[in-house]
């Protein structure tokens, strides 16, 4: 609770046009997750019960030439995060907080602070599911410690490049596009 505090005083109060935007954005994205995840996993019901009943399991050769679950989840969580966040950057805002609603340049502390949290998140998350997965599979005399911790770090770097160019290019687009309609309210 104290981190949730401190991080509402850091970004400071919200404004309550933005605020709608986002809500308009999330309720999109939220649809777009629903939809998209029920439609990818149900596909891959679809292919286990058909790899069970025809004695052909997924995980050969034939597993080769079928979508996998993943690329259309992976797709449909990007889709959502990409409608989650166009509303406000076309309105040429990227949060409903006014600290950071519409700054005229990007503000590289809150940009550093995010990708940090995607790394960190992207960084446990692959060292703790490999750890649990090995241990399934494996067991848990023969897991690979250092490597799994050293992929995490590998992963941690990755999510936190991607997050900072995602949160900069974000910020970049959000205001460009405040600009170019301020321009367009100016002529």
């Amino acid at each position: 609770m104290y981190l949730i505090r401190k991080w509402n005083e850091y970004l400071g109060p919200k404004d309550e046009r933005l605020a709608a935007e986002e809500d308009k954005g999330t309720k999109m994205a939220a649809t777009i997750l629903l939809i998209g995840s029920v439609i990818s996993l149900y596909y891959g019901i679809m292919v286990n019960q058909v790899a069970a009943t025809t004695d052909h399991p997924v995980l050969t050769p034939l597993g080769e030439t079928v979508i996998p679950v993943q690329l259309p989840l992976i797709l449909t969580i990007l889709a959502a995060g990409i409608a989650s966040c166009a509303p406000q950057m076309r309105q040429g805002a990227f949060s409903s907080r006014k600290r950071f609603a519409e700054v005229d340049r990007i503000p590289w502390d809150l940009v550093t602070l995010c990708a940090l949290a995607c790394g960190a998140v992207v960084g446990v998350l692959t060292c703790a599911l490999r750890i649990v997965a090995e241990i399934q599979i494996v067991g848990i005399g023969n897991v690979a410690w250092m490597g799994d911790v050293a992929t995490g770090i590998v992963f941690f770097v990755i999510g936190f490049a991607v997050g900072l160019g995602a949160f900069a290019l974000a910020f970049n687009e959000a205001i460009k596009n405040r600009r170019r309609l301020e321009a367009e309210l100016e002529s």
